[in-house]
């Protein structure tokens, strides 16, 4: 099928103004052509146009990037993805030294490596911020065993960061210029604001009293750089998605990662619990989507009041990368990259859960209580009815302003899974209850992460 730039300016244009989304850019790699398109404004209170080059975070699709430097690594036999991490970074610790002594590269490239990994604490914007933040892991608590449980950690991928590092002797930014970027040739990839600003740069926006304004502050501390620190056009990180569509071949034909290096990113390491806005696999740093008519690989990500999205289709060569700025991009990407898919490469999106209308019957004993996700408390209460409610509590004065919906009603799909009621598709959460005790209260809530019962 042919889709030309001006369909997809159309269509970015009237879907991106019906969810309210300030500023997006969308590129499309289809038989070996890059089509582009943007809309909107970068920033509301200046009204600077978006353009197909302008800049946008794309958070934890950094992951994907962190990733592919650790299979270089890999590749060069400099690395073995099941020796422990301690190989390499000695001074990795947790608050039990034995489970931190059995964590593994592949621990952490599949979220499985067991502890909590939300630490958003700002270590400063000098090049020691990643080390910094592994050293501040001592204090992290057990919450299974490595290998036991998928639960996305974004620390867990700075401790990547920091293998890396340490292991091409150089600060993380600097290396994915010079192992990714550079060979790419891509020029808008930046970490630092005073860098993003040499571009049209993207600013994120929040929802505020039900007003939607500029974000507090535009990036997330550089700490978290190798989990989702990564700026860049929807060009550049389509020309990204185009060296795993090429097995690992650069757009010149240098090869910067192996064939097997390619295929292990994107084959099924790992089965999440059943989440319907996650996906059902994950590789090593790659999720792995499986769709009605083939498999979709890539990565979403999130940080301050913007999105982004990266979805590949490896047997049709095709790939999507749309960037946002704000407003309900979760249903923009439903409602524009689902269908483009389905067009370009004949493949078609699972439903989401769909909340039931009358939720199945529960003993709200099992799941009330606290629970903590690092930057939040999770309260769980019972709503008086046959349903839960699920209270989100920052513990961070700017994670307060990316809450939109603090409070949410969860109806029973069965005894450990809960759906959220009355939101539209993109935006709906479900979550799962986990490990039940001798009292048959769970002690684990799992939302793609694993959050332990606060005692």
């Amino acid at each position: 099928m042919t889709i030309t730039a001006s369909d997809l300016r159309e269509r970015l244009a009237t879907l991106a103004g019906r969810h309210r989304v300030p500023g997006a850019a969308l590129a499309a790699l289809h038989d070996g052509t890059v089509l582009e398109a943007a809309t909107g404004v970068l920033n509301t209170r200046t009204g600077v146009e978006a353009t197909p080059d302008s800049v946008f975070q794309i958070g934890s699709v950094t992951k994907t990037w962190t990733a592919t430097l650790v299979m270089q690594l890999v590749d060069e036999g400099r690395l073995d993805l099941d020796r422990p991490v301690r190989d390499h970074l000695p001074e990795f610790t947790l608050a039990d030294d034995a489970a931190a002594a059995a964590v593994t590269p592949r621990h952490l490239l599949t979220h499985t490596a067991g502890f909590p990994g939300e630490d958003l604490a700002d270590y400063g914007r000098n090049e020691d911020a990643v080390a910094a933040l592994v050293a501040n892991l001592s204090g992290a608590p057990k919450v299974t065993r490595p290998g036991a449980l998928f639960s996305y950690n974004n620390a867990g991928f700075v401790v990547l960061g920091r293998l890396v590092e340490v292991l091409r002797d150089g600060a993380w930014g600097q290396v994915t210029q010079r192992q990714l970027a550079g060979p790419l040739r891509l020029g808008t990839v930046v970490t630092l604001p005073e860098q993003a600003l040499m571009h049209r740069a993207a600013v994120g926006h929040v929802e505020t009293a039900g007003t939607t304004n500029p974000a507090p502050v535009w990036s997330l501390p550089r700490a978290l750089d190798p989990a989702g620190g990564l700026a860049m056009s929807a060009s550049d990180l389509l020309e990204f998605a185009r060296l795993h569509l090429r097995h690992g071949l650069a757009r010149d034909d240098t090869r910067l990662l192996s064939r097997a290096a390619v295929e292990a990113m994107s084959t099924p390491q790992v089965t999440p619990p059943p989440l319907s806005a996650f996906p059902r696999s994950y590789g090593l740093g790659m999720e792995v989507h499986d769709w009605d008519g083939g498999t979709v690989t890539g990565h979403s990500g999130a940080t301050i009041g913007q999105k982004a999205y990266l979805r590949m289709v490896p047997g049709a060569d095709v790939a999507v990368a749309l960037l946002t700025n704000g407003g309900a991009a979760d249903e923009l990407h439903a409602d524009l990259v689902h269908p483009l898919l389905n067009e370009l490469a004949g493949v078609r999106a699972p439903v989401p859960a769909t909340p039931p209308e009358t939720g199945a019957p529960i003993d709200p004993r099992r799941y009330i209580g606290d629970f903590d996700m690092g930057l939040a408390t999770i309260r769980i209460d019972h709503d008086g009815r046959n349903a839960l409610t699920m209270t989100t509590i920052p513990r961070y004065s700017y994670i307060e302003s990316l809450v939109t919906n603090p409070v949410a009603t969860l109806a029973a799909l069965d005894d450990s899974r809960f759906v959220e009621v009355g939101q539209d598709h993109g935006e709906r959460r479900e979550v799962v209850f986990l490990d039940p005790g001798a009292d048959g209260r769970f002690r684990i809530l799992h939302n793609s992460r694993a959050m332990l019962r606060i005692a």
